[in-house]
């Protein structure tokens, strides 16, 4: 498995993974990063664009508890499943997944930790997809 360290800047080997939400309004955290850095698209919600890819973890629509955990594990992990098809299906690109927290929640109102599962019960990971230093940390991916 690969990881990366520090900030993952635009090259033209790297695809940018990020939450999203259903309505591509990529207007914070990673998403904006995405949007600003590496041509996500607004109002795409979900797959490759630009140098990017998102993937849908926050419901906007949603208002209660600001939306955290709107989008449920199971349908985060299936589509973590269709990015794991398009890493495969572009082997000479590098996926750098955005997240880098663990114990705190995101935006999507996950931890990394429960974004890392989500990563593992998807299946497994293709050679392409990096993750971040602070993820290798936790241990997780070592089993």
């Amino acid at each position: 498995m690969n990881f990366y360290q520090n900030d993952i800047h635009p090259d033209p080997q790297t695809v940018f993974v990020f939450g999203s939400n259903p309505e591509g309004r990529h207007g914070a955290g990673a998403a904006k990063v995405a949007r600003l850095r590496f041509g996500a698209i607004y109002g795409q919600g979900e797959g490759l664009q630009g140098r990017s890819y998102a993937i849908p973890t926050k419901d906007l629509r949603v208002t209660a508890d600001r939306g955290f955990r709107s989008i449920p594990p199971e349908a985060i992990t299936r589509s973590i499943r269709r990015m794991y098809d398009c890493a495969r299906q572009h082997p000479d690109k590098q996926f750098k997944v955005a997240y880098r927290n663990t114990y705190e929640r995101s935006l999507n109102g996950y931890t990394g930790i429960e974004m890392i599962r989500m990563f593992l019960d998807a299946g497994p990971v293709p050679e392409n997809v990096w993750f971040s230093e602070e993820w290798r940390q936790t241990g997780m991916f070592n089993g």
